[in-house]
């Protein structure tokens, strides 16, 4: 409610005028907008067909040939449960003010399935669908009817969420807005399990569904098997996060609960569907640390919806407010084009590495060291990025995405030595996903500049009279861990089939050397400016070093750099860095408290 009124100062007969905004005592209701908006009705539409089209598509024969077993049982059931339930969920009216960001988060996570659905037109037995079909022999299999319902089905999601997006940005208002975003007011516990849920969703796109000893369901970790299921899987890890980041940066609580519940759903509708698949697929296909991550991070989340939507049940008490204008400060704009940078860097490296790095003559697809981890670690660069667009989030976040981005650099400057290399052989070009590397790592330069720039623009409205630097126990603790991961990066991350990989020992320096010598700078500057600057600022920049160290680290470590590759010592060093500069991190968030 707007109420005009004013204020007598006395002395004077002129009232000065001002804007009262009250906020209503009822919680999340719709308060704008016709409910026969054809936007709004189109997005409920395709949304409920869309989700009976996919709890439809496993009584479909969905790939053809004699080599072809029925789904699981229990896994088909489930997903014809669960989008059912969607389905149900879009038609009942008494919650109709939370079906739009349901819907929106939905088809966010559902635009990564479409991806995933690729697989079953270019080869269907890579992609491990058993709520969908088993496949018995390693035959080639043909997509059927059932392929074309499946992937429909999840485009139609896709186009409701967009719909229903444009309804929440257009025409959709909340009754339950208050000036602080629902993080600000909820409890530090509901947060943090909010945060913890949707990592470890996101995670558990990206690990393996399932242990396989089955000789024909070999069921990889998604960012080591096939394109189409690695894209599928990265793009729903980033709309999870981005799904979760935008529940707690929303002004309402009700918007809050939509997202997260979309959210959730969305999520069920894999993790459930893959949990009930290794249960009844036999002996020889087990639970794999995607599933296990998975039902785990779904538990946490859907705690922290219900407790973000039980805090929402009591009535909001009426608090005047003064309007204040929605014109995006200097700063803000800064940041939002430094976040949308960020993100295009991310896609940019991401689908680079998935894509074939290089071309070859007799056509044969080369392996190039590093270059899951460069896909893996988009996710972050993108998480990154979408945060640098909330501006409740983005002067916390600002300080660690350069780090995090040098971080991406590194990885990607490995793979580019392998390209430097393999050009160099008669019949090699550079392929489609090498050039885009390029272009990402140009983006990945620009990025560093914009944030340097929305930094900036932060420094007029901070208090830099009192700015005491970190205690000695902490610095010395800061210089130790910037000192051991500096070390480790220096000397080689990994041997590939007995040979050293490249470290500062070896001369002449390639691109991989060079990428981490920008990290160790990076890292050391980080250290530098942590020691000396606000405790918040210090945390953000140890956090966006131990996320930099992690990645180039882990890689070697946990086999993910490619066959033949083993972590070397700088791998050790450098994870011990990470941690060390997470603890420091730890120590900085308590000096703040």
């Amino acid at each position: 409610m707007i109420e005009a009124s004013g204020i007598t100062i006395e002395g004077h007969e002129d009232r000065i005028p001002f804007v009262i905004v009250t906020q209503p005592t009822s919680a999340g209701r719709r308060t704008s907008g016709s409910a026969s908006d054809p936007v709004r009705l189109g997005a409920r539409a395709l949304g409920v067909v869309g989700a009976l089209a996919v709890a439809a598509a496993p009584y479909v024969p969905v790939v053809g040939g004699a080599d072809v077993g029925l789904p699981v049982r229990g896994a088909a059931a489930v997903s014809s449960a669960l989008w059912a339930a969607i389905a149900l969920l879009l038609l009942v009216r008494a919650i109709r003010p939370i079906v739009f960001p349901v819907l929106a988060t939905l088809g966010a996570v559902a635009l990564g399935s479409i991806v995933a659905d690729l697989q079953l037109f270019v080869g269907a037995i890579d992609a491990d669908r058993l709520e969908l079909f088993r496949p018995i022999s390693a035959g080639a299999l043909k997509a059927g009817p059932g392929a074309v319902v499946v992937t429909l089905g999840h485009a139609l999601v896709v186009v409701a969420g967009a719909l229903a997006a444009l309804a929440l940005a257009r025409t959709v208002e909340w009754d339950d807005v208050d000036e602080d975003p629902v993080a600000r007011r909820s409890a530090s516990v509901v947060v943090a399990a909010g945060v913890a849920g949707a990592l470890a969703l996101a995670a558990s796109f990206l690990l393996p569904a399932y242990a396989s000893t089955d000789a024909v369901v070999l069921a990889p970790a998604p960012v080591a098997g096939p394109v189409a299921s690695a894209l599928g899987g990265g793009l729903s890890a980033v709309a999870v996060l981005v799904g979760v980041a935008y529940a707690f940066s929303s002004t309402s609580r009700s918007a809050a609960v939509g997202a997260l519940t979309g959210v959730v759903a969305a999520s069920a509708t894999v993790v459930g569907v893959r949990l009930a698949a290794a249960l009844g697929a036999g002996d020889r296909i087990d639970l794999g640390a995607g599933t296990v991550v998975g039902v785990g991070g779904l538990l946490v989340l859907g705690v922290a919806t219900v407790a973000t939507a039980r805090a929402t049940s009591g009535p909001t008490t009426s608090v005047p407010r003064l309007a204040r204008s929605a014109a995006p400060s200097n700063s803000t704009r800064r940041h939002v084009v430094a976040g949308a940078v960020t993100v295009l860097t991310g896609i940019a490296l991401g689908v680079g590495a998935v894509l074939p790095l290089l071309d070859v003559s007799t056509g044969s697809v080369p392996t190039v060291v590093g270059d899951r981890a460069v896909a893996a670690y988009a996710v972050v660069t993108v998480v990154g990025g979408v945060l640098l667009l909330f501006s409740e989030f983005a002067a916390a976040v600002r300080p660690a995405v350069p780090l995090i981005v040098t971080g991406h650099l590194a990885l990607a400057a490995a793979v580019l030595q392998a390209l430097v290399l393999g050009v160099g052989i008669d019949g090699v070009s550079v392929g489609a996903g090498g050039w885009l590397l390029v272009v990402g790592t140009l983006l990945g330069l620009l990025t560093l500049a914009l944030v340097a720039a929305a930094g900036a623009s932060e420094r007029d409205g901070v208090d830099t009279s009192d700015l005491d630097g970190a205690s000695r126990p902490l610095a010395a603790a800061l210089a130790v861990a910037a000192g051991v991961a500096a070390l480790g990066l220096l000397l080689p991350q990994y041997d590939v089939v007995g040979e050293t990989g490249g470290w500062i020992g070896a001369l002449p320096w390639g691109w991989d050397v060079w990428g981490r010598l920008v990290l160790v700078a990076a890292v050391l500057i980080g250290a530098a400016v942590a020691a000396r600057a606000r405790a918040s600022r210090a945390a953000a920049l140890q956090i966006g070093s131990a996320v930099a160290l992690a990645g180039v680290a882990l890689s070697p470590i946990l086999g993910g750099a490619g066959p033949g590759v083993t972590a070397s010592s700088g791998a050790f060093a450098t994870a011990v860095g990470a941690a060390a500069s997470a603890l420091v991190a730890a120590g900085f968030f308590r000096t703040g408290e």
